[in-house]
């Protein structure tokens, strides 16, 4: 064996044991490389209106500021923008972490951003081309007000349930563009449904009107009330609603004659001694002795004497005696409460007979609560006259006189009107003398017989109208009553 042989040899069993030999730590794990994660931009963008002010004129200024803030994890070279705003340029030309870039804008208000009620954007922002989601913002303007409403209440107090009142709704254009387009409505807090002012086709010009009215009857509640108050505004179409406005209507005593004085009273069919003087608030025995020897039941057409009136009780005035046809479901007590009427008495002068259909005699106003609306027992008053009213060519107004009748005798006038005219009557007259009523040509009421002496309400058909002028038998010691009656009629 050669030397290089034996050498040669050697080396490798060398090797061959040196690789089956362990070493301290030659297994131990080897630290791993540590993950690179993927560089994330994500841009944020606020927005913010500067509404310290009201925006109800046209060419406001509405001032909008943007941040525009770098939340995702790696720096961003600019430019930055921002949909219509202006942006400076950042100072090393990169939107690091975290940084926030300002930006700002100016937008003038337009009519029609008035007539929208609001001013709407839609801004996004951009860096280096990487947008931001879109952000939308409403700034609120006020809408500006193009319609006035006035509200007028016909009478201006009431006296007792069932009384009409007439409430007169004016609506102005004050904007400088006709309105139209859709119907012209007044929402009323003392009714349901809204109130229809004009045609639907109805075209207002600038400053031009229309009217419209409604009829409101007074309840019981009312009658426990001080007074009776609504609130309404008007409307048409998308623009702003009118100004609120209100009409009061206040209570009043049914009648104005003096407590403590004496009145004479004429008797109506049906009425008796001691209702008589219940209806005047006076004392019965009084009364009694006032008018000796009159029975407790008398004939119609005497007079008697009422002294001390108000004493015990509230002065109502006639009707004393009224009738009320017997209903389905009717009791006792439903038509006492109905008629301010004593039940006792109520029962006892009807043979505490209660039969549908059948008439009775209810003593109005024996209850002495809120005063309450009779039918007269005296009948329908008899006609003295049939007078037509007619106007001189180019006027609407006229006056008339007459006399109202003792003996429950009524004049009566008529007048041809056409559908949404307005009629206007004043009777002028001594005060709780003289009842008026008027019908339409259908024979509706629409106003029925009291002492108010004016009335003004819209029409709502074509044909002849009637007016009666009625005696109030027996207030005071009025007998022949003369009066004057004028009449307006207005519209097409």
């Amino acid at each position: 064996m050669t030397k290089l042989t034996r050498l040669l040899i050697s080396s490798t069993i060398i090797v061959l044991i040196l690789a089956s030999c362990s070493f301290p730590g030659s297994n131990q794990p080897q630290p791993t490389p540590a993950l690179l994660l993927p560089a994330v931009v994500t841009i944020e963008l606020t927005v913010t209106a500067d509404t310290s002010v009201p925006f109800n004129k046209e060419g406001q200024i509405i001032n909008y500021t943007y941040n525009v803030k770098n939340t995702g994890t790696t720096s961003v070279p600019g430019p930055v923008t921002v949909t219509g705003a202006t942006c400076p340029e950042i100072a090393d030309k990169i939107l690091d972490v975290n940084e926030t870039l300002v930006c700002t804008s100016s937008y003038t208000i337009t009519k029609t951003d008035l007539e929208k009620g609001s001013v709407i954007t839609i801004t996004t922002a951009s860096v280096n081309g990487i947008n931001s989601n879109p952000i939308t913002t409403t700034v609120a303007t006020v809408r500006p007000v193009v319609l006035t409403l006035t509200k007028t209440a016909n009478p201006t107090t009431y006296d007792r349930i069932d009384q009409t009142i007439t409430y007169t709704y004016i609506i102005t254009n004050v904007g400088a563009t006709p309105l139209g387009g859709a119907q012209f409505t007044v929402s009323d807090t003392g009714f349901s449904a809204p109130i229809i002012c004009g045609e639907a086709t109805l075209t207002l010009a600038s400053n031009a009107t229309v009217t419209c009215s409604v009829n409101y009857k007074i309840t019981q509640a009312d009658m426990g009330a001080a007074s009776v108050s609504t609130s309404a505004t008007a409307v048409v179409g998308s623009v702003a609603p009118s100004q609120a406005v209100s009409a009061t209507v206040t209570k009043t005593t049914l009648s104005n004659l003096p407590a403590g004085s004496t009145v004479t009273h004429q008797v109506v069919k049906g009425e008796w001694l001691w209702q008589i003087a219940r209806c005047y608030g006076a004392d019965p025995k009084q009364v009694s002795a006032a008018n000796p020897p009159t029975p407790a039941e008398i004939s119609p057409n005497t007079t008697v004497t009422v002294p001390n009136i108000g004493s015990v009780g509230k002065i109502y005035g006639p009707p004393c005696v009224g009738t009320h046809t017997v209903q389905s479901g009717d009791t006792w007590n439903s038509i006492a409460l109905k008629y301010n009427a004593d039940q006792e008495v109520l029962q006892m002068v009807n043979s505490n007979s209660l039969a549908a259909g059948s008439v009775l005699k209810v003593p109005c106003n024996s209850a002495n609560g809120p005063a309450a609306i009779c039918n007269s027992t005296g009948g329908t008053p008899t006609t003295s006259n049939l007078i037509r009213i007619s106007f001189a060519a180019g006027t609407t107004t006229t006056t008339v006189t007459g006399t109202a009748l003792s003996g429950n005798r009524l004049v009566q006038y008529v007048l041809a009107a056409n559908l949404g005219q307005v009629l206007t009557i004043k009777l002028t007259a001594p005060a709780n003398s003289v009842n008026t009523a008027i019908y339409a040509p259908n024979g509706s009421t629409l106003k029925p017989y009291d002492f108010n002496p004016t009335w003004t309400g819209t029409l709502p058909s074509a044909g002849d109208y009637r007016i009666d002028v009625a005696n109030a038998l027996g207030l005071g010691s009025v007998t022949d009553i003369p009066f004057t009656l004028e009449v307006s009629l207005t519209g097409n």
